[in-house]
């Protein structure tokens, strides 16, 4: 039986922080999903984080001029979602994050924008869920068998560009989900570029000449080499860049995996900009590709 409405998406999904690729792209999968004709809408929640966390979160939002309030963005605006939003015909989408089903909803998506559990450390996920990952660094293939759900959308802020300064000199780096790793480079005229603003951040980017990433994982290491600086990834989980790019393809280019591999990472850089351009046109396939299987799925054709 035909749904007597078409499908719509509400996205479950903390407050827009420029700073956080997990709130990024939430909010950027609910503008796509508009854009492309579906209603969808954003579900706020909150971290149910430490009271510390909070007040660094809180710190964090109000230096970037940011409310401590839930925030939308700007740069892909979204409505809010109603009760009357959530019906037959609307699909819940979770980050992998999520436990349970808060919404009490019987149609949910999950959506593993890092491996479950990673952050964490428990899982607690229903029955007849449908699963899609960001990567497969992010997917976990005894929860997800299906190697074809992968739906990854790309953000680039604009403020990343090489500014061809002749000066560089000095390094900067960051640590994000390596904060309990050990700082193995050196710290001299080394900036933490570690809960800047992004326009700060690109600046650092076009004055140093080095970054080093401690979080193998974070996009940052991309933006640097957008700004023309030396991007390194200090490696942890993976043999060698070519195992780190297969659990990380958007590592492809620009970006050397250990210090012995900044040969690569300069000779690649060039191609990093339009190798994000054709990520972009993917990720609108793979979110067409999405709203197909969820109609499919669901059965709301």
């Amino acid at each position: 039986m035909k749904s007597k409405q078409p499908i719509s998406f509400l996205i479950y999904a903390p407050p827009y922080d420029e700073l956080s690729g997990g709130a990024i792209v939430l909010h950027k999968l609910c503008f796509l999903l508009n854009s492309m004709g579906y209603k969808s809408s954003i579900w706020p929640y909150i971290y149910n984080d430490s009271l510390t966390k909070r007040l660094k979160r809180m710190i964090g939002l109000r230096k970037r001029g940011q409310k401590n309030s839930y925030h939308l963005s700007s740069h892909y605006p979204n409505n809010l979602a109603k009760n009357s939003d959530l019906n037959k015909s609307t699909v819940v989408i979770y980050p992998e994050v999520i436990a349970g089903n808060p919404l009490n909803h019987d149609k949910i998506i999950r959506w593993f924008l890092h491996k479950p559990g990673f952050h964490t450390g428990t899982i607690d996920f229903g029955d007849n869920e449908l699963y899609f990952f960001f990567d497969q660094h992010s997917n976990d293939s005894n929860i997800n068998s299906n190697n074809e759900n992968k739906l990854s959308v790309v953000s680039v802020n604009p403020e990343y560009k090489d500014l061809e300064l002749s000066d560089r000199n000095g390094s900067c780096y960051i640590m994000r989900k390596g904060h309990d790793r050990p700082t193995v480079h050196n710290l001299n005229n080394s900036i933490k570029i570690d809960g800047k603003s992004h326009k700060e951040i690109a600046q650092i980017f076009n004055q140093s000449e080095f970054f080093y990433s401690y979080d193998e994982m974070t996009m940052y290491s991309q933006f640097a080499a957008l700004c023309g600086c030396t991007s390194i990834i200090i490696p942890e989980n993976y043999n060698c860049r070519q195992d780190w790019v297969n659990n990380h393809p958007i590592g492809k280019y620009g970006v050397a995996y250990g210090e012995e591999d900044i040969e690569h990472a300069r000779n690649t850089q060039h191609k990093l900009r339009n190798y994000f351009d054709e990520l972009e046109k993917t990720s609108k396939e793979e979110v067409n590709q999405f709203i197909q299987k969820s109609k499919y799925f669901f059965n709301l054709l």
